[in-house]
């Protein structure tokens, strides 16, 4: 029987409502910089809420041919532009690769709904004449993964996951497997999201799930684990990892952030819109990741929550937290993204997992935003205020999806090779670009997909 074998994170790209560059991101998101803002891509006032983690400067052209990107609904432009961005963040030059042993491993939730509501009502305007012919191929949640796999040239599984919330942390999951049983070497794995369209904000307002916001007077939103907190706060974008084997990475003198070393699974079984008060799977899934990766509770540095900033899912969590980690609990750090970023569904996860091996990185933990009436019951130690720096070394990703999808990543720091360092200092100029992005981009350009 072969050895299974480490995967580990070589490269990450992200496009979110915080910036669409990796550096940025962490700038932002370590001050504790917020993306929710009153939604300018639609009129919000038939709606108690008004505020979302809205993208506004994105421009797909920057990454895709522009005859291309219009074939490409939102979501997909997302994954394809923070799948280019990780490839070139890795240092990957897939014409130096097999590429039937990369393979593609996408998660979202919605998909192209947004192209299919704005298809749907001019077809109606249209009368069902002057159908755009691209309509199916914008809209399937197959093209994701689809079109992150067309622009990297790849020919190894290319999968997309759709499980809710918790889709990206299943790509991220099966990529994991794939790599383990020798099945690939590489895997493109990540997660988009594009869900800011008035029919989706309209579904989820009368589902009475978004945190109102007084026509946006209230801009403190939203708020994990504080007394006040009332719901979510939508957002949308893009995170991708590129994952590898060990050896692999290492041959080619790879930049290596982390280490995947496990993750669980568990489904609650009881409701598609409301989790198990017990938060029986929620802590399953925790104690599952942790055994998965061979640890002691006592080895957990930090705990990425899902923090969603609902008032039923942030209370099982932190109990689900306390009965998982027992003594641990109340000494290893929380904090939650979605209090920067919005909940972004399926992308959220990807937010999560770049922020986490990010703070692995620079040992500092982000601060959960607007925390500033704590509830009792919720009595952990929740990381406010400026942030903190820690010494990290093992982390927890938790992602609670709707239909009780519960799936929780075990993570590792692995020292920065002098690589990576060197990336990321020159990573604006044209040596950079001439040596490392050039070669990695060089099948998209060829096929057209980017100029």
């Amino acid at each position: 029987m072969r050895n299974q074998r480490r995967v580990v994170i070589t490269g990450l790209g992200v496009v979110s409502p915080i910036g669409c560059d990796l550096e940025l991101f962490w700038h932002l998101l370590s001050r504790g910089e917020t993306g929710i803002k009153p939604i300018t891509s639609f009129d919000t006032s038939p709606f108690g809420a008004s505020l979302a983690g809205e993208i506004t400067d994105f421009d797909p052209t920057d990454f895709i041919h522009p005859k291309k990107a219009r074939r490409m609904g939102r979501v997909s432009q997302f994954a394809v532009a923070s799948a280019l961005m990780a490839t070139r963040n890795a240092a990957l030059d897939l014409e130096q690769e097999d590429r039937e042993r990369v393979g593609v491993c996408f998660g979202t939730s919605v998909g192209g709904l947004k192209e299919a509501f704005e298809a749907h009502d001019s077809m109606l305007a249209k009368q069902y004449k002057h159908t755009n012919p691209f309509t199916m191929t914008t809209t399937f949640p197959n093209a994701v993964s689809a079109e992150v796999s067309i622009a990297m040239g790849t020919h190894g599984e290319c999968e997309t996951y759709s499980i809710g919330c918790s889709s990206t942390a299943n790509a991220i999951g099966r990529a994991y497997d794939l790599i383990r049983s020798h099945d690939v070497d590489i895997v493109v794995a990540g997660g988009a999201e594009a869900p800011l369209h008035p029919t989706i904000f309209s579904a989820m307002d009368a589902g009475r799930t978004l945190a109102p916001d007084q026509g946006g007077t209230i801009r403190d939103l939203p708020r994990p684990f504080d007394q006040n907190r009332c719901g979510i706060v939508l957002g949308e974008g893009a995170g991708c990892f590129i994952l590898e084997e060990q050896e692999h990475a290492e041959r080619r003198g790879a930049p290596i952030y982390a280490e995947l070393e496990g993750w669980a699974f568990t489904t609650d079984a009881h409701s598609m819109a409301r989790p198990d008060e017990t938060g029986r799977e929620h802590r399953r899934a925790i104690e599952r990741a942790v055994a998965s990766a061979h640890w002691f509770p006592e080895e957990v540095d930090y705990i990425n929550a899902c923090g969603l900033g609902t008032v039923e899912l942030d209370l099982i969590e932190t109990i689900a937290i306390k009965k998982a980690m027992g003594s641990s609990a109340y000494r290893i750090p929380v904090s939650s993204f979605k209090s920067a970023l919005g909940h972004a569904f399926a992308a959220s996860g990807a937010f999560q997992l770049i922020g986490t091996v990010l703070a692995l990185q620079h040992q500092f933990i982000p601060p959960t935003l607007h925390l500033t009436h704590p509830d009792p019951q919720c009595d952990l130690d929740y990381v406010t205020g400026l942030g903190r720096s820690k010494t990290l070394q093992r982390a927890l990703v938790n992602s609670f999806g709707f239909g009780g999808k519960n799936i929780v990543i075990a993570v590792s720091r692995v020292d920065v090779p002098a690589l990576r360092d060197t990336i990321l200092a020159s990573e604006s100029g044209s040596t950079y670009h001439e040596r490392l992005v050039a070669p990695a981009l060089a099948h998209s350009r060829q096929a057209g997909l980017i100029q």
